[in-house]
């Protein structure tokens, strides 16, 4: 293919902006990254607090999925309900689940319905890399992008056939593959398949039945690029999930998950000039019922189909310029055994925006605005200011400002009126304000960030009895305003044989009228990475710790204690081709608190993390 074409497009865009640091710090010159901007540019020609991990880090920790790995990143919080099949919710920057833009491969997967994005069953294996965007992005990517955006990409630059085996604790066994490579002078494809298989464990303190609880999953990933020409090229990529997950109800039930994602475009670049216009389609069906079959499957159907167009311009040497408009529309459909559909089964957005970045060396400043009209509750605009200044050779100072939203879902405004619940199709976004201020460092023996931020939000959406019902029925509202303040700190540096990755987290998220602390959230998070590699042996030592958390954002709420999990990995290659691998997860077998158990009907029940296990398995690359 002509990929030196293409690099040197995107060189060219952006390298009057990159900063001049010191010859130790090229590495993270060279890092790409696209969530700044939408477009491939260089991590060091932006001011967007932005964490990225390669494919050569996850096989370090020997991640099992992209949970492990943002688990160690600063500002992160991640919780499991049992199993990584079973509901996840992660925190960043102590926003909710809802409030965090999640893209994988350049495209949303929120649910139109819970608002979330699930992740917890893509397989690490298939993962090329993870980029984290800490901030608000709204005035670039809409809705949702409150605490950050979550970036996956799974297709690989790389010339590889790889085949996976991995077995161990709770039955658990997955085999996969995957390819990537040129097909022709012109054209470059890859796929993952990935099938796997767990019982589980009891993942609640409420367990009378002394039950297991399981999942399986099968996952296929594919892309194609083909170059028209030298400046015009299109792009296909798809993604399909099927997978059971067992959970506990009054009954031992499960849910079913057929997911898929579509993908196709056309680009165009030259020296100063990209554009790129992309279309898409997600699908997310939903099935649960209990694990016997007694009864009718209620299924939840959710559709989006999306539209971009996004172009890039280098005006001058200093001074790019970035705009595009996003269309999508989304369908819901509640069949099976539900009673009733939506009050409302479609909707859609308009969202039009820019962004532009003047290098006035030593200084940088970036700008970004977007307007999206939705066709439920109206018209949002959100803004973005970032400035920074290069000090010296290693060190880069910035300050940023910027607001955001989250739309309400289907099930906040539509759910349909039952005995005890019903939507409220007068709800208003969530809105948001941060302030941020960052410095980095590069230097010969290390590398580091440290960031204090502040969030405020209000209109948040909250779920409570109707007073005014005669049964009391819930129904969410705009009642609450949140504040979270923070400091986030990074650094990586090296001590002999061994590379250390240290981040830390210290934050304040509360309720800001109770002045109570949110649900799940702790004040503090420590995370230390220790690898090692001598000849054919690689070692790694993952250490997390979780602070206190409130069960609830009540009065009176139950605080469920710390804890630390440390994890311990080995690889050995035997040749250039063939590794082996052996992972203890929970090395100290750690008992601890993950969330409160509401199925148990009592206040002193939770979902429980999972005991030691233990994990062997072997690569083949040709």
């Amino acid at each position: 293919m002509k990929k030196t074409i293409l690099a040197t497009a995107i060189i060219s865009l952006y390298a009057p902006t990159i900063f001049a640091q010191d010859a130790d710090a090229t590495q993270a010159d060279e890092t790409m990254v696209v969530t700044a901007n939408r477009f491939e540019q260089p991590k060091a020609s932006t001011l967007a607090n932005i964490s990225v991990i390669e494919r050569e880090d996850i096989q370090a920790i020997q991640a099992d999925s992209a949970l492990d790995v943002l688990k160690t990143l600063p500002g992160v919080e991640v919780t499991q309900l049992g199993t990584k099949g079973n509901t996840t919710s992660i925190y960043l920057r102590g926003t909710a689940s809802a409030q965090t833009l999640i893209l994988v491969d350049g495209v949303r997967i929120n649910s139109p319905t819970s608002g979330g994005g699930s992740i917890g069953l893509i397989p690490a294996f298939a993962i090329e890399k993870i980029e984290v965007l800490r901030g608000p992005k709204a005035s670039i990517y809409g809705a949702d992008a409150v605490g950050g955006v979550i970036s996956i990409t799974t297709i690989s630059k790389d010339n590889v056939n790889q085949a996976s085996l991995t077995g161990g604790s709770n039955y658990y066994h997955s085999e996969g593959w995957r390819s990537s490579g040129d097909i022709s002078d012109d054209t470059r494809g890859s796929f993952v398949v990935n099938n796997e298989v767990s019982k589980g464990y009891a993942i609640s303190s409420f367990n009378p039945d002394n039950e297991d609880y399981g999942y399986k999953s099968q996952v296929a990933f594919g892309s194609l690029q083909h170059d028209i020409t030298d400046n015009w090229s299109t792009n296909f990529s798809g993604y399909n999930q099927s997978s059971t997950s067992e959970f506990q109800s009054t009954t031992k039930d499960e849910t079913r998950t057929d997911f898929y994602s579509v993908a196709g475009g056309v680009n165009y670049h030259v020296t100063n000039f990209q554009s790129s216009l992309q279309v898409s389609q997600t699908n997310n069906e939903l099935g649960t019922r209990d694990v016997a079959k007694t009864r009718a499957e209620a299924i939840l159907e959710a559709k989006r189909n999306t539209v971009s167009w996004i172009n890039s311009y280098q005006v001058l040497d200093s001074l790019n310029l970035t705009g595009g408009v996003d269309y999508y529309q989304e369908k819901v459909d509640r069949g099976g055994s539900n009673s009733a559909n939506y009050q409302k089964t479609d909707r859609n957005n308009t969202g039009i925006f820019a962004t532009s970045s003047l290098n006035l060396e030593p200084v940088i400043v970036e700008a970004s605005i977007r307007n999206d009209n939705d066709s439920s509750f109206g018209s949002n605009t959100t803004w973005n200011l970032a400035a920074g200044v290069n000090i010296g050779d290693s060190l880069v100072a910035s300050v940023s400002h910027g607001t955001a939203y989250r739309a309400p879902t289907f099930n906040d405004m539509y759910w349909p009126e039952d005995a005890f619940s019903k939507g409220n199709p007068d709800l208003n976004p969530e809105k948001s304000e941060s302030t941020e201020l960052s410095l980095q460092g590069f230097h010969s023996w290390a590398s580091w960030t440290i960031s204090a931020y502040q969030t405020n939000i209000k209109d948040m959406i909250e779920w409570a009895p109707d007073l005014s019902d005669p049964q009391g029925k819930w129904q969410p509202s705009n009642v609450s305003k949140a504040e979270i303040r923070g400091i986030e700190a990074s650094v990586e540096f090296d001590t002999w044989l061994i590379h250390h990755t240290v981040s830390a987290d210290w934050k304040d998220p509360k309720n800001k009228e109770t002045g109570l602390q949110l649900a799940n959230r702790a004040k503090q998070n420590y995370s230390w990475i220790g690898t090692l590699e001598w000849q054919d042996l690689q070692t790694s030592l993952v250490t997390n710790y979780v602070g206190e958390r409130p069960d609830s954002s009540t009065a009176g709420a139950n605080m469920m204690g710390s804890y630390i999990t440390v994890d311990l990995a080995l690889k050995y290659s035997f040749t250039e081709n063939l590794d082996a691998r052996f992972k203890v997860s929970n090395l100290l077998d750690e008992d601890y608190e993950i969330s409160k158990d509401t199925n148990s009907f009592t206040s002193t029940e939770y979902f429980k993390g999972a005991e030691r296990g233990y994990y062997a398995g072997i690569d083949y690359r040709f």
